[in-house]
C-alpha cells in the first residue's frame, strides 16, 4: 500500500510539472516589433565598457545657478532639493535666469577638486553640464544662457575635464533634456503647434549634445536626466538617434538608461523587457534590492546617492534632514560593489566654488 501511494505521488508530481511546463510555454512573452527599442541585448564587453564597469566608485557633481541661493529665497528656507528652488519658491523665469549675472565662483579650483577626488578614491566623475534650469556650464554656441556670459566667463567643463583627466579620473557628462529656460520646452504634446515647437527644442538639444561630444574628446559617458515627461516619451525616435549619434562621434562612449524611450513610450527597458542604453540608472538615493530589483547576469547598473537626505545641489542648511555618516556611505559602496554595480556619490559645491 505504501509503495502504491508513493507511485501515485510521484506520478502526480510528474503530471504537475508537465502542466506547469506546458503553461509556461503557452504564456511565453510575444516579441513586440520595435524600431526604437534596445540597440542590443546583454552586457557590452568592449574595453570602454569594461573600464566603466571596473571604475565602481564615482563622484557626482551638481553645480549650477541654484548654488547661489542655496535653498533659501527671500529669507525663507525651502527643505526640498536646492536645485528645484525655482519651482519650490515659484520664482519667475526671468528672475531666476538673472542669477547668471551673479555666477562668479572666484574660489573655484578645478585642480584642487580633482586632487580631492583622487584622494577620496573615485575612478570617474559625472558633472552637470546643464541641469533643469537650462544654464550651461560651457560656452555653448546654441544659447546665450551659459557660463561664457556670466562674470566668470571661463569654460568650467574644460577646466574640470583637464584637471580630472590629469589625475587619471574619467569624466562623464550629465545633461538634462528638461529645460525650464528654453521657450520650446513642453511637458506634453497635445497639438500640432506643440509638435512644431518641441521639434525645434529637440533640434536644439541634439545640437548641444553633438557640441559636447565634439568639443570634449575625452568624455567617457553621457548621463541623461529630465526625460520622464510625455513630451520625451512620445519621441522615442529622437532618443534612439541621440544614442546612436553620440556613439558614432565618440566610439565606446557609455550612455545611461534614462535617455531612452521606445516606440510606445516605455523608459529604461523597452516593451520587450530589454535594457535601453548601456547600464540601468534608475536607482536614485537607494541601492537595488538584490532579490526584487536585480539580475546581475543581464545588465550593468549604477546607483546615485546623496549625502543629505534629498539634496543634490548646494543647500545652506543641511540640518533639515539626516546626513549620512562616512561609515554609512562606505557600507553602501561595499554593498554596491558586492552586487556588481557602480556607486556614484553626489556633492553640491557652493556658489563660490568651494565644497
Amino acid at each position: 500500500m505504501k509503495m502504491m501511494n508513493m507511485k501515485k505521488i510521484l506520478l502526480g508530481l510528474f503530471l504537475l510539472g508537465s502542466l506547469q511546463q506546458a503553461g509556461a510555454q503557452g504564456t511565453a512573452a510575444v516579441t513586440v516589433p520595435l524600431k526604437y527599442g534596445a540597440q542590443y541585448s546583454g552586457k557590452r564587453t568592449d574595453d570602454a565598457m569594461n573600464k566603466w564597469r571596473s571604475n565602481r566608485f564615482g563622484q557626482f557633481i551638481h553645480w549650477g545657478l541654484y548654488a547661489i541661493p542655496g535653498g533659501i529665497w527671500k529669507g525663507k528656507t525651502y527643505n526640498y532639493a536646492a536645485e528645484f528652488l525655482k519651482s519650490s519658491a515659484r520664482i519667475p523665469t526671468p528672475v531666476w535666469d538673472s542669477l547668471m549675472y551673479q555666477f562668479n565662483p572666484v574660489k573655484f579650483d578645478a585642480k584642487k577638486w580633482a586632487r580631492m577626488a583622487k584622494n577620496m578614491g573615485v575612478k570617474y566623475m559625472t558633472i552637470t553640464t546643464k541641469h533643469h534650469e537650462g544654464f550651461c556650464m560651457w560656452p555653448s554656441k546654441y544659447t546665450e544662457f551659459n557660463v561664457g556670459n556670466s562674470p566668470y566667463k571661463k569654460d568650467i567643463l574644460k577646466e574640470l575635464v583637464d584637471a580630472y583627466n590629469a589625475e587619471g579620473i574619467d569624466v562623464n557628462f550629465y545633461y538634462s533634456v528638461l529645460d525650464w529656460h528654453h521657450p520650446d520646452w513642453l511637458y506634453d504634446i497635445k497639438s500640432t503647434e506643440d509638435s512644431v515647437a518641441f521639434a525645434r527644442f529637440l533640434v536644439f538639444a541634439g545640437n548641444q549634445l553633438k557640441e559636447l561630444a565634439t568639443n570634449y574628446p575625452t568624455v567617457k559617458g553621457f548621463w541623461f536626466d529630465g526625460t520622464w515627461d510625455n513630451s520625451v516619451k512620445k519621441n522615442g525616435r529622437w532618443t534612439y538617434e541621440m544614442e546612436k549619434m553620440l556613439k558614432e562621434i565618440r566610439p565606446g562612449v557609455v550612455v545611461n538608461s534614462r535617455l531612452r524611450a521606445d516606440d510606445f513610450g516605455k523608459r529604461h527597458k523597452d516593451s520587450n523587457g530589454q535594457l535601453m542604453g548601456d547600464y540601468e540608472s534608475g536607482y536614485e538615493r537607494r541601492l537595488p534590492n538584490p532579490v526584487k530589483d536585480l539580475n546581475v547576469t543581464q545588465w550593468d547598473w549604477e546607483a546615485c546617492m546623496t549625502i543629505p537626505e534629498n539634496q543634490w545641489g548646494y543647500h545652506k542648511d543641511w540640518s533639515i534632514s539626516h546626513i549620512k555618516t562616512p561609515v554609512e556611505l562606505l557600507e553602501m559602496i561595499v554593498n554596491a560593489t558586492a552586487m556588481g554595480g557602480n556607486f556614484l556619490l553626489n556633492f553640491g559645491p557652493a556658489g563660490d566654488g568651494t565644497f
